[in-house]
Parts: C-alpha cells; structure tokens; sequence
C-alpha cells in the first residue's frame, strides 16, 4: 500500500503546470468556441422559426 502512496508522490511530482500563456490560450478558445455555438443557435432558431411559420401558412 505504501509503494502505491509514494509511486503516486512521484508521478504528481512530474506533472506539468500550466503556464500563464497555457491560461490564456485555453480561455481565448473557450470564448471562440462560446461564440461560434451562440451563432450556430441562432441561425438554426432563425431557420427553423421561418420554416415553421412558413409551414403554418401553407397549411392554412
């Protein structure tokens, strides 16, 4: 059990910290990826809201 203990010390030892432009990085691409997703909803809420109105029209 112990081994196990001092085996996991050491491997959290090797770890890699991020570094401030690790920081950064990841946070620029997170905003990237929250803008894109917020265009892509809003084009298919466009898209679908028109074919459904248009729908609705044809049928009455």
């Amino acid at each position: 059990m112990m081994h196990f203990v001092y085996d996991s010390l050491e491997t959290v030892k090797k770890l890699k910290h991020p570094t401030k432009k690790d920081y950064i990085n990841l946070t620029i691409g997170i905003f990237v990826l929250v803008i894109i997703s917020w265009l892509f909803f809003v084009l298919a809420d466009t898209i679908f809201s028109w074919a459904y109105k248009v729908f609705y029209t044809i049928m009455q």
